[in-house]
C-alpha cells in the first residue's frame, strides 16, 4: 500500500511524505504508483524548479520513499496550495483504490 502521509502545524502544511507500492498490478506495469510518482514528480517540481519555493525534495528507491520538507515560511502562499492540490489529488485517488492508497495527516 501507498501512504501519504501530510504534516501539519495547525492548519499549515510543513511536509509530506509518500511510502510504498500499490501493488495493485505487477512492478513495471502498476498504474496506480505510476499515477502517483508522476503526480509527486510534478508537484515536487513545480516547488522547486518552477517557483523555487524553501522547500527540500528528496527520493529514494528501496524503501520507495519521497519527501518534501518546507525548509522557511513561504509568504507568497504557494507551498501551501500545492501542497494541497496534492492531498486533493491522491485524497481522490484513494477513493477509488483504497486498498491501494492511503492519505493521513500528522499534527507537528
Amino acid at each position: 500500500m501507498i501512504s501519504a502521509r501530510f504534516f501539519l502545524a495547525g492548519e499549515q502544511y510543513t511536509g509530506c511524505e509518500i511510502s510504498g507500492h500499490a501493488d495493485y498490478s505487477e512492478e513495471g506495469t502498476d498504474v496506480i504508483c505510476a499515477y502517483v510518482s508522476a503526480t509527486v514528480q510534478t508537484v515536487a517540481n513545480l516547488m522547486t524548479e518552477i517557483f523555487r519555493l524553501p522547500v527540500s525534495a528528496a527520493e529514494q528507491e528501496e524503501p520507495a520513499l519521497v519527501s518534501i520538507q518546507l525548509k522557511e515560511p513561504d509568504l507568497s502562499g504557494n507551498v501551501q496550495r500545492l501542497f494541497a492540490g496534492l492531498e486533493l489529488q491522491l485524497g481522490e485517488l484513494s477513493k477509488v483504490f483504497p486498498a491501494n492508497i492511503q492519505v493521513t495527516h500528522m499534527e507537528v
